[in-house]
Parts: structure tokens; C-alpha cells; sequence
């Protein structure tokens, strides 16, 4: 840039502001339309990123519609709430049980003889192997562990299925151990190689055998397993939390005692899901309203108003609601507007009549859910919906598409700005070649004029002695 620092020095007429208020207004008519140019391409880009977020959150409620098991939500009722049921919807299916709980599953536990104490009291040492449900673990006992809470240390340490502790009766310490898990499957046998030589006796570390042959200690609470009758069928099961036995369904027992449970279908549970896509969708129309709408008030359309793509994607979500499922067009269900879904003329939105619904669901479960799910390769509302937004929001779509093209515009918008820059500082450059050269001619002129003025003085008192 061509310095002006001494611009109108030689004329006082042209300086550096001038040529700045020279530039400035050449360049403000371009900022202006530029500056509304990228206002307006922001504003419907934000407005369409407004509309994809509306569509996308359609997708997720008409996903659950669109197969059979979100049509068939289920609840467990129990009559005892000593017996706990929960249920894998996926899974289950509808049925009433009458549960006879006659013992309660429980995990075993073994005591030791007394000690005088836990902490100075040897109790001999060699090799304790603690078997547990099949699986064998061999804990060493020597000179560093072989007290009463040695033993129980390093029986928490081995990680064998087991708990050990040690318990004060006040008149001596005994060992206790306990099988982490309840049931038959998990009770404990534990055999020694006594350094002792004798690995039966009362003596030494075989004082701690529990084999099935030698009992040296006592079992103080038995391994069991929950047992029970379900529609007068005998169950045995090692936990009290029994999942295998009727499908999708998990029974959790506390207390032995009869109690019943019914599984039924949850039409409430279902007709939420279905809620939940009426007001997505609502959502979708306020934001089309609110992009693309006519305020009769203002006599202003929003930024999209008139948009082609918007257009299709009211027609095509708009002919979904009133579609047929091929193969229903004589059942008592056909369309939404049977399962008390309807549109409001004057708004677009969906109404939801869910008393309508759960009638419809209850009496013809099999149609209810063929109109909105997939059923032997036929696609329901539900399923059509989520291909058609799919294809909406896919990154070849028109409204993908629009929106590229806006982005676009602002990177040419950029441009343009870029370019003007350049040209306001060749303006610029040139105003200043073009007033620095005319400074220079005052200037000249303003020399010259000074010169003659100059002689003209001189000549004055000459002419003033020859007259």
C-alpha cells in the first residue's frame, strides 16, 4: 500500500481521509448486499439444520413401532411382594403362574473348633484345598500364616468361592467359611496335606477337613437350593433369583409362601410410544410453521417459505398417515385414523385419542400391529416412516443437497468479499497515485504563482521612479 502520510501537503485539498471517505463509500453499497446476502444463506441454513433435528427426532419413536415387540409392551404383577418378577418384554409373552415357594436357596457355611486365640494360637501347617463347586484352589499355611486369622486371610486372598472369618464366641475364637454363592452346586469340601503326616486327625492343620468322609468342622448353616412349585410343577434352582424357567420372565424370592403373577399386556406402555411419535411429528409441523408458515398477522413468510423441498416433505410424510397396509384393506383396522390417530385440517398436527387405541390393541392385537410393523415382508406405517425419513436425511438427499448448496454460497460470499477487499485496495492505490500527483501540480502552480508575484514586487518600484 502506497504510503499518504504527507498527502495534501503540497495543496491542503487532498489528504488521507478524503481518500478514505473516498473508499469507504465505494465499498459500503458491496458490504451491504453482501453483508444481507450471507444474513439470509445463514438464517436458511440454520432453519434447515432446525428441520433436520425435527425429522431426526421422529425417526427414533417410529424405530420402536417398527417391529412387532414394540407393539407388545407387557407388566408382571405379583400378589406377595416376597416374590419379586421382572420381564425381558423381547422375550415374554402373556400367561398367569401360581408360585409355591417351599425353600429358600442359601449359601453353606463352616465353623472350626475354639481357639484360645486368633492371632498367637498355631494351628499347624501345610496345604488347605478348598473345593467349591468344582473348581480347586490350594492355599499354602506355613510359618507366616499359621494362626487363626492367618488361615482366614489367606483364604480371602486365594479368591477359591469363599469368605472367611474369624468370630469371637467369648470364650474362644472359631474359623468361619462361607461359600460366596447359595445352592448345592456351591457347597465347600476342604481337604489338607498335613505337615503332620496325619491329614485326618483333630491335630495340626487337618483339624480344618471337610470332605464328605471326615467332618472335623461343623456345618452350621447347609447349602440349599430354592425350591418351588410353579403351576403345581416342582423347580430347583441354586439362587433365589430363578430366570430360566419361564421365558422373559425372572422371579426374585424372599420369603417361602404361595403367591400368583400375571403377565399381561401393557396397552398403556404402548400407547405412550405411539403418543411419543404424535408429538414428534407435532414438533416437525411447528418447526415447519415456523421456517416455511405465512404470519397472516405480520404478512411476513418464514425464511423457507415456498421451498420445494419442505413442500415434499410435508406431501410425503402427510400421505403416510392416510395410507392402507397392502392386505388390510378389508380387516377393522386400516389406517391410523382407526386407532383414534386423526389430523387437524387447520394445523397439520396430529390428535391422539389413546382410549381409541388400547380398545383397538385389545381386541385386534394382530391388526394394530401389522399397521404399524413389518409382518411377513409387508412393511406397516411405522417401517415406511423410517425408510422415508432415512431417505430424507441421507447425505444424497435434496434437503442434504440444499443445504450444500447454501454452505456454498457462503464460501462464495467469502470470495466476493475477499475480491473486494482487493479491488478497494487497488481504489485505493490508484486515489492515492492520482492525488499525490495532482498535490504535486498545485504545489507546482502554487510555486510558479509565487514567483511571478515575486517579480511583479520587484518590478513595482522601478515602474514607480520612471513615471
Amino acid at each position: 500500500m502506497a504510503s499518504i502520510s504527507s498527502l495534501g501537503v503540497g495543496s491542503g485539498i487532498f489528504s488521507a481521509d478524503l481518500v478514505d471517505q473516498l473508499v469507504a463509500a465505494e465499498r459500503e453499497p458491496t458490504v451491504q448486499r453482501l453483508n444481507l446476502k450471507q444474513q439470509r444463506t445463514e438464517a436458511m441454513i440454520s432453519a434447515y439444520g432446525a428441520l433436520r433435528s425435527a425429522i431426526e427426532a421422529l425417526k427414533a419413536p417410529m424405530e420402536a413401532l417398527s417391529s412387532p415387540d414394540g407393539l407388545k409392551a407387557f407388566s408382571a404383577v405379583s400378589s406377595n411382594e416376597s416374590l419379586g418378577v421382572t420381564i425381558d418384554e423381547a422375550a415374554v409373552s402373556r400367561g398367569s403362574y401360581s408360585i409355591n415357594v417351599t425353600q429358600l436357596a442359601q449359601a453353606q457355611s463352616l465353623a472350626s473348633s475354639s481357639f484360645a486365640d486368633k492371632d498367637t494360637t498355631t494351628v499347624g501347617t501345610g496345604t488347605l484345598t478348598l473345593d467349591v463347586g468344582g473348581v480347586a484352589t490350594e492355599i499354602v499355611i506355613d510359618g507366616s500364616n499359621n494362626t487363626l486369622q492367618g488361615v482366614a486371610d489367606a483364604i480371602n486372598d486365594a479368591g477359591a468361592g469363599v469368605s472367611a472369618g474369624v468370630v469371637d464366641t467369648g470364650s474362644g475364637f472359631r474359623l468361619v467359611i462361607s461359600s460366596d454363592e447359595t445352592g448345592l452346586e456351591n457347597a465347600i469340601q476342604v481337604s489338607v496335606a498335613d505337615d503332620d503326616g496325619n491329614n485326618t486327625d483333630v491335630s495340626g492343620l487337618s483339624q480344618f477337613v471337610f470332605d464328605g468322609v471326615t467332618s472335623n468342622l461343623e456345618e452350621t448353616v447347609k447349602a440349599k437350593d430354592a425350591l418351588m412349585e410353579i403351576n403345581g410343577i416342582a423347580i430347583s434352582r441354586p439362587t433365589n433369583v430363578v430366570e430360566d424357567v419361564v421365558a422373559g420372565v425372572t422371579f426374585t424370592v424372599s420369603e417361602t409362601g404361595a403367591s400368583t403373577v400375571r403377565v399381561e399386556q401393557d396397552a398403556g406402555a404402548v400407547s405412550e410410544r405411539v403418543q411419543e411419535f404424535v408429538d414428534k411429528f407435532n414438533a416437525l409441523q411447528d418447526v415447519i410453521s415456523s421456517v416455511a408458515g405465512f404470519n397472516s398477522a405480520s404478512g411476513q413468510g418464514g425464511i423457507l417459505s415456498g421451498d420445494s423441498t419442505i413442500r415434499s416433505i410435508q406431501s410425503s410424510l402427510r400421505g403416510l398417515l392416510t395410507t392402507i397396509v397392502p392386505g388390510m384393506e378389508n380387516s377393522d383396522v386400516r389406517t391410523l385414523g382407526d386407532v383414534g390417530i386423526t389430523t387437524d385440517p387447520s394445523t397439520g398436527k396430529l390428535e391422539f385419542d389413546q382410549s381409541v387405541f388400547k380398545e383397538k390393541l385389545k381386541d385386534h392385537p394382530d391388526q394394530v400391529t401389522a399397521l404399524f410393523a413389518e409382518q411377513d415382508g409387508v412393511e406397516g406405517i411405522a417401517e415406511q416412516a423410517v425408510n422415508l425419513v432415512t431417505d430424507i436425511l441421507a447425505s444424497d438427499s435434496a434437503l442434504s443437497n440444499r443445504t450444500d448448496g447454501l454452505s456454498n454460497a457462503l464460501d462464495r460470499i467469502q470470495d466476493q468479499r475477499d475480491q473486494l477487499d482487493l479491488r478497494m485496495e487497488s481504489l485505493r492505490e490508484r486515489l492515492v497515485r492520482q492525488f499525490t500527483a495532482a498535490d504535486s501540480l498545485i504545489a507546482q502552480l502554487n510555486s510558479t504563482g509565487s514567483f511571478v508575484l515575486q517579480q511583479l514586487a520587484a518590478l513595482a518600484p522601478q515602474n514607480n521612479q520612471n513615471s
